[in-house]
């Protein structure tokens, strides 16, 4: 079913067999969102009886669109197949159909725009389990074609075009079930770095940011993470090579370069407002917002 008039935000999501989550967690978003939003769901041939209760939810909630058996082959395809058929002039994403989200969109949104009146170009917030950017910039700077690792793609060149803000908040979503194995973790990670080599990064600033991780000289992430990625990335670089690669910005071909940069505009509400000169309305994003929203300390940002 559709709604009526044209709906002012997009929540796109991105799904394939999640039967045991997507209710529940489809649910906690429409049950928070009025007639402003639009829910699109690109399911991409689920096998598991999902599409079932897809459909069901789409006669429950008039908000709710189900594109089923889209034909995309990875997440990059599958959140770019959701944008360009959204209607919304803003889109919000990174909300997944295995996890449950805390009553926070509408705030969420409440906050971009107030943001956004500081900010002289079009830019993507970015936050923990969600982010929101206006349609026209995911446009113009679309994902591209790639797995696990397609966000880290998009960010850097957001990044690159200074259309880029991290928020710093409590966590506001949890997992609903699923608990990928240790070898599914291995596979994860391999993909992720292939795939950041796919995306133009160069393997020996690679090498060396890994080094400074293993050897304490950044301390961003563990000592074990920055070894596995030391041992891994050869061989997931030698992997991107038998596939299809882009061009990265020039100044983040090398990743210290973009952790770096993308830790300056990673802040808390509070450092936003000192960095733009602006005070944020905290009664506009009332007081669930600011709980979730307005940190005193920030948190790490793994990327």
């Amino acid at each position: 079913m559709g709604i009526e008039k044209s709906p002012k935000y997009t929540v796109a999501v991105i799904h394939l067999n999640m039967a045991e989550t997507v209710a529940q967690s489809l649910t906690s978003i429409l049950e928070q969102i009025d007639d402003r939003f639009e829910v699109v769901v690109v399911d991409d041939g689920s096998t598991d009886g999902s599409v079932e209760i897809l459909r069901w939810l789409e006669e429950e909630y008039e908000n709710l669109r189900v594109i089923a058996d889209a034909g995309n082959s990875n997440h990059g395809e599958a959140r770019q197949h959701a944008i360009e058929a959204a209607e919304g002039d803003y889109i919000l994403s990174s909300l997944d159909a295995d996890d449950e989200f805390t009553p926070c969109i509408s705030q969420f949104v409440s906050l971009y725009h107030e943001l956004e009146d500081a900010k002289e170009n079009e830019f993507l917030l970015l936050g923990y389990g969600l982010y929101m950017a206006p349609r026209s910039l995911l446009l113009e700077i679309p994902y591209r074609s790639m797995g696990y690792g397609e966000d880290r793609d998009l960010y850097r060149r957001l990044l690159a075009e200074n259309a880029l803000l991290s928020l710093s908040h409590h966590r506001v979503r949890r997992a609903l079930g699923y608990h990928p194995s240790r070898l599914d973790k291995v596979k994860i990670g391999i993909e992720t770095i292939t795939n950041q080599f796919r995306s133009g990064l160069h393997l020996r600033p690679y090498l060396r940011w890994a080094f400074e991780e293993m050897t304490g000289q950044r301390n961003r992430i563990s000592l074990v993470r920055g070894f596995l990625h030391l041992v891994v990335a050869p061989f997931a670089y030698l992997l991107s090579l038998r596939r299809e690669r882009y061009e990265a910005p020039e100044k983040f071909r090398d990743i210290g370069a973009y952790k770096d940069a993308l830790m300056e505009v990673h802040m808390t509400l509070s450092e936003m407002e000192d960095k733009f000169d602006i005070e944020v309305n905290r009664d506009a994003i009332g007081p669930r917002g600011c709980a979730v929203f307005d940190t005193e300390t920030k948190r790490s940002l793994i990327d």
